[in-house]
């Protein structure tokens, strides 16, 4: 039976990266690739790295959200974070959210790679039947990225939620389900083999 204690020990790693659990050892490093920049379509436009890690554990503690780190097994170091939340043992379903990556990971392979080994944990070892996104609709480089990696787009949320300017905003909704995982893992491996291909030119 998965429950939260399961999910909050997920550890996945391969090659390339790890992800785990945070912990508080991980606050320095994490602090050093922490740029306000990264929030600008987040409900909270943090201020500092421990005012987003301080939100993330008050809700681990209420067993709402489980905050990971990625880590670059080449240096060891953290490049970047995901959460999990709105999770649903009963229904097998949660959301993946507040997810960045250090400014000198943008448009590598990464991205893609940690969200293709977190959908495999999630699905085909601890059973969940649904992962889903929310983002905002005005964030078409968000959705645009969603979308080359095979993520359906299920819908718009009317005037869902209020961000941090005050704005209404609505929401548009992405998922990946065990019915389309196969499908997804292909288009996000073309995804990865195209960053490597770039890299290689």
């Amino acid at each position: 039976m998965i429950d939260f204690t399961t999910l909050a020990d997920l550890l996945v790693i391969n090659k390339d990266i790890t992800i785990r659990r945070y912990q508080d050892a991980d606050f320095t490093g994490l602090k050093a690739i922490f740029r306000q920049e990264f929030f600008e379509w987040f409900f909270t436009n943090y201020d500092n790295c421990e005012q987003f890690v301080i939100e993330k554990l008050a809700e681990y503690t209420k067993q709402k959200l489980i905050m990971y780190v990625i880590i670059d097994n080449n240096t060891n170091k953290i490049i970047g974070t995901s959460s999990l939340y709105e999770i649903s043992f009963r229904h097998k379903r949660l959301e993946m959210g507040s997810s960045w990556l250090a400014k000198d990971y943008h448009g590598t392979k990464f991205n893609a790679l940690a969200k293709l080994m977190l959908i495999r944990e999630l699905i085909i070892k601890l059973g969940f039947n649904r992962i889903q996104w929310k983002t905002d609709a005005l964030n078409l480089k968000s959705q645009n990225a969603m979308r080359k990696l095979g993520f359906k787009q299920e819908g718009i949320l009317e005037r869902h939620a209020i961000t941090y300017t005050s704005r209404v905003r609505d929401s548009v909704i992405f998922a990946v389900t065990d019915v389309s995982l196969p499908v997804v893992e292909q288009q996000i491996l073309t995804r990865i083999r195209d960053k490597l291909n770039r890299v290689e030119k």
